[in-house]
């Protein structure tokens, strides 16, 4: 659901509640100043809202129009492997990281010695070719999909391969280590900095690729990246993730990382029923369900944590799926300065409360104009319950506020923290 469509929902559930009025009236105590004009939604400037390295790069450079949409910046990057489109703040991060990796990669395929690692391993796929004639159920099952989608590619014909070459005992006995190919695109992609399981097909071809002669062990990881040139993505990794995740991330597969989940989510008492329902919708990558466990284990035993997860069970969409993983973030990150001691949910909006019985509202919100349906919006969430009588209100959002907005959030009663997660904005 969009940020919008998420605004409305709450907006018209409580307003069908008795003590809710269907829009909030200007003499209302606790309304935002009316007198404020309504702002359209923004054309906003790249160069001026993002730090200097994602809006260009060696390998690619930001359009400078930017429109906004559903809560979303959405940007248009231009590259050195084709045109990519970001929605949020946060995708933004995750596209230039991938970028910037990719062009470490082509440094590392254009070096001598990896040149010929490439081509002594170019062939050895061929062998897989004859393994799907012959077991096809064993090899496809044996790999993940991006390994299978590249071997698939890789120009060569099942007819074709079959009449060719056969491969040597050395290359048969890699070939059977699915695993360890797995293992060295996942080792590879950290030490780049970028998620290992980006659904960016460019950058998983582009992975496959350098992994390849490193899975044959022609070359190893650390010799690969002694010839990436420039810097690679690791200071703009977008996933903020902590170093028990970067090495779950580094060092299991999924079937790994799901067991791992699975026995947090037990721990902190979640059903096997809500932990399956969350673990199996494949909207959510490996890294986007272990963000979010690790989020939610960070919180510890907070009332309301089995209906968080329920809800984001529900995402119908890699956006979506995102979007709960940086809200378990910035609850996360609250925790930290005040402890978080419910979670409520209501018509998809995740609402929180910590120990000073402050209502916090945590939104993947790149840019908030002031709105009629933020002026009603507002009213709306203090008509929430907490566990305890509320203290203060707050709004805590990914991106930033227009001056406008901050000035009528502040008349309601309304407090706003922005950046709360780190991001691409000045």
């Amino acid at each position: 659901m969009t940020l919008s469509a998420t605004l409305v929902s709450t907006v018209l559930a409580l307003a069908a509640t008795p003590s809710m009025p269907a829009r909030a009236q200007s003499t209302a105590p606790d309304a935002p100043a009316t007198e404020l004009d309504f702002e359209p939604m923004p054309v906003l400037s790249a160069s001026a809202i993002l730090r200097p390295e994602y809006c260009k790069g060696p390998n690619f450079t930001v359009r400078d129009q930017v429109t906004t949409q559903s809560g979303w910046n959405h940007y248009t990057i231009d590259s050195d492997f084709g045109v990519f489109e970001a929605s949020g703040n946060m995708m933004l991060m995750r596209r230039v990281s991938e970028i910037a990796a990719m062009g470490a990669m082509q440094s590392m395929s254009q070096n001598k010695e990896f040149m010929k690692a490439a081509e002594q391993s170019a062939k050895v796929p061929l062998l897989v070719a004859e393994n799907l004639v012959k077991k096809p159920a064993d090899t496809i099952a044996s790999v993940p999909k991006g390994v299978f989608g590249f071997l698939s590619q890789t120009g060569q014909s099942v007819s074709d391969t079959l009449s060719g070459r056969k491969g040597n005992a050395a290359e048969g006995n890699a070939i059977d280590n699915f695993s360890g190919f797995s293992k060295v695109k996942r080792d590879l992609a950290m030490r780049l900095g970028v998620d290992p399981y980006s659904s960016n097909d460019a950058f998983q071809k582009a992975l496959n690729k350098a992994a390849w002669p490193i899975f044959l062990g022609k070359i190893s990881v650390q010799g690969g990246m002694s010839f990436v040139g420039g810097p690679a993505g690791k200071a703009l990794f977008a996933l903020n993730m902590t170093g028990k995740m970067e090495n779950a991330l580094r060092d299991l597969d999924p079937a790994g990382l799901r067991v791992t989940n699975l026995a947090a989510l037990k721990e902190l008492g979640i059903s096997k029923v809500d932990s399956d329902a969350f673990l199996n919708n494949t909207v959510f990558t490996p890294s986007i369900h272990t963000a979010i466990v690790n989020a939610l284990s960070e919180l510890g035993h907070v009332e309301g944590r089995d209906d968080f997860l329920r809800e984001a069970a529900g995402s119908d969409s890699e956006l979506m799926a995102y979007s709960y993983q940086f809200t378990a973030q910035m609850m996360a990150r609250l925790h930290r300065s005040s402890a978080i001691t419910a979670i409520v949910h209501t018509v998809h909006l995740t609402v929180c409360q910590n120990q000073s019985g402050t209502i916090l509202i945590p939104l993947e919100w790149d840019y908030a104009e002031w709105s009629p349906l933020v002026e009603a919006f507002v009213p709306a969430v203090k008509e929430l319950k907490g566990a305890t009588p509320a203290t203060g209100y707050s709004l805590v959002i990914t991106g930033v506020t227009s001056p406008t907005t901050a000035k009528a959030l502040a008349a309601g009663g309304m407090g706003v923290q922005t950046k709360a997660l780190p991001g691409p904005l000045k």
